[in-house]
């Protein structure tokens, strides 16, 4: 496609719009709540990997077991505006009796904590979207390819919700995103460069999560796709030395990940195992002798016969229609029956119930009792699995992009996709496949965040789906392409001004009001914390949360324990979110009870369903909510 200058101008000026865009709602009522765990950044773990660099403490710097390292790297900029946040964090001069009973935070401090960590997040989220563009052009070799990559990026309500937070996963959909662009972008040009940007991007990923491992398994299905979506002809050139060459980059993308990671997580240094930990989630015995096993199996083949690795990929190059085919099948089943599971009261497969018993049920891993029982899976059960770890990726997806995925479909059972969409999208499918196995494999039960790296591979994925879809309509002058850009940019910016300031619990509205993907993750404490302001001298007030979340922006006093002894202090309020209902062995205990029928139960299962003084319900959705309840 011949772009003029004009063309061009109007292509950067969508861009520079959705990245514009981005910042703005992000930046919106960025320090106004606070997510689970992101205390244990702030206060302590930044702090520490910065001090134990300054003092040679190299162990030191393995400071949390994801290990999370992009984030002390990024969001510790805070710490030249606020050396120690953790000195800011509670009020003093508490008297030794209220320190013993009440956790009591400077609620006029929270805030400012929360800007100055989140806004490097925001901004280097912001900035990536730039990175995400040149490297889907450097790979597609289409500035409108790259503008749809970004614009999808960019305009994906979880992916900004999660630019706004400081956790390990805000920067491992950041470096994962642009090394598998980097990936693909050394397979279809060839050029080294994009092999060792690939390799330090991955050793960035793997700081931020040891998850990322499981993008060599995006490599190798993208490896295999290259080989096989061309003519057959061409196919049949294929050659061990090739499939040899291209296996080696691999394994050097790996090397230069590890090394870059050990740099700038010297603990490494001092005992390896803080490397092979990683490692071991899912490179272990069984993942390399099969793999062995595999290698093997095709050394044999092609040296047994000099030809047969270019005999096997044309009989395989030759199905390559019939591949994507069943691929863009799957993944449109896969939507389908979960549509249908939710619209039809989840009767096939009870997954709100599922990851209900999961969270109740920890610290027992992907335990399901009473619902499953692990000893006895039967078919049934591994599909009502599976359903449930697609389940929070299918309903976080906009509906435009669901749509997209079935006119996708419907053009491969026509035979008319191109072979270099084809790769794309054959392998960004099978890779989601296989996903969502892992996670079953793992005994992991995924959400929205936990399948965060999802997110800009679909829409590397979504790129090539447009530009077949408009190509298939014969809408494939530039113009179509142009608005269809501003098509994308007009919904996504929709979605954000509805959503806002909730970005991260969208739910499309596909899914019925009744079930939900997200729970409260503490967003919505910061609202409670208002109104228990609003009410007449706050100070004195004291509630007692399933989270501290609502108690770091809350005037009054939190209680520490869940054992409350009546006989001591008495709470004003309740505050709880769907995870307190969910976690029954946390709920609070009420000692010295004079009415011994209003315990725990009663508030919980009685008062909290109808009879609570405040509530809110996260983007509408009855079942993520955070409600206060006056006490007795």
């Amino acid at each position: 496609m011949n772009i003029k200058d004009k063309e061009k101008t109007i292509i950067f000026s969508i861009l520079l719009a959705s990245v514009t865009i981005f910042f703005s709602f992000g930046f919106f009522h960025l320090s106004k709540f606070e997510t689970t765990d992101e205390h244990l950044w702030k206060y302590d773990r930044i702090g520490k990997y910065w001090n134990s660099l300054k003092e040679k403490n190299w162990e030191g710097t393995y400071i949390n077991d994801k290990p999370g390292i992009t984030v002390a790297l990024i969001s510790g900029i805070g710490l030249l505006s606020e050396p120690d946040p953790k000195e800011n964090e509670k009020l003093k001069n508490i008297s030794p009796s209220e320190a013993k009973l009440f956790e009591q935070y400077d609620y006029t401090q929270t805030e400012k904590t929360n800007f100055r960590f989140r806004l490097p997040v925001l901004i280097f989220s912001t900035l990536s979207l730039f990175a995400f563009f040149y490297l889907s052009f450097k790979a597609f070799e289409s500035l409108y390819l790259a503008l749809f990559t970004t614009l999808l990026i960019s305009t994906n309500p979880i992916l900004l919700g999660m630019s706004q937070i400081i956790n390990p996963d805000s920067f491992f959909w950041i470096f994962g995103g642009l090394s598998a662009l980097s990936y693909l972008a050394l397979i279809n040009t060839k050029k080294y460069r994009y092999l060792i940007i690939c390799g330090i991007l991955m050793g960035f990923a793997l700081l931020s999560k040891y998850t990322a491992f499981i993008l060599f398994l995006f490599f190798g299905i993208s490896l295999l796709a290259k080989i096989v979506f061309k003519n057959p002809e061409t196919a049949l050139k294929t050659t061990w030395k090739n499939i040899a060459r291209d296996s080696i980059n691999i394994m050097i993308i790996f090397i230069i990940s590890i090394t870059v990671f050990s740099i700038f997580l010297p603990a490494v240094f001092v005992d390896s195992k803080y490397l092979f930990k990683g490692i071991s989630q899912f490179l272990n015995t069984e993942t390399l002798l099969t793999g062995l096993g595999a290698i093997l199996f095709l050394f044999f083949l092609t040296t047994f016969k000099k030809d047969m690795a270019g005999r096997i990929t044309k009989s395989i190059a030759k199905k390559r229609s019939l591949i994507t085919l069943i691929l863009t099948s799957l993944l449109s089943l896969l939507i389908v029956i979960s549509l249908l599971n939710t619209w039809t009261g989840q009767k096939l497969a009870p997954v709100d119930h599922l990851r209900d018993l999961a969270y109740a049920n920890e610290p027992r891993e992907f335990s399901f009792k009473p619902l499953i029982d692990k000893r006895s899976i039967t078919t049934l059960n591994q599909i009502q699995l599976y359903l449930m770890e697609a389940y929070p990726i299918i309903f976080s997806l906009s509906p435009l992009f669901i749509i997209i995925i079935f006119i996708t479909n419907f053009i491969a059972i026509k035979r008319k996709i191109s072979d270099k969409s084809a790769l794309i999208i054959s392998a960004v499918a099978l890779f989601l496949l296989l996903y969502l196995f892992s996670t079953i494999h793992a005994k992991v039960v995924t959400n929205a965040r936990y399948s965060i790296i999802i997110y800009p591979l679909l829409a590397i994925f979504g790129s090539f789906a447009i530009k077949e879809i408009l190509t298939f309509f014969k809408a494939d002058k530039i113009k179509h392409f142009s608005i269809a850009s501003i098509i994308i940019l007009f919904l996504g910016t929709t979605s954000f001004f509805v959503n806002k300031p909730f970005y991260f619990s969208y739910t499309n509205f596909l899914l019925p009001k009744e079930f939900s993907i997200h729970d409260s993750w503490g967003h919505g404490s910061y609202e409670a914390a208002q109104y228990l302001n609003s009410l007449s001298d706050p100070e004195k007030i004291i509630i007692w949360s399933n989270s501290d979340t609502v108690c770091r922006f809350f005037a009054g006093k939190c209680l520490k324990s869940r054992k409350i002894d009546l006989a001591e202090v008495e709470p004003d309020y309740f505050v709880i979110s769907k995870r307190g209902v969910l976690k029954e062995r946390n709920r609070f205990i009420l000692l010295n009870n004079p009415n011994v029928n209003k315990d725990a139960d009663y508030y919980f299962e009685e008062k909290l369903k109808n009879d609570y003084v405040w509530k809110i319900e996260l983007n509408n959705r009855p079942e993520n909510f955070i409600k206060i309840i006056k006490s007795e």
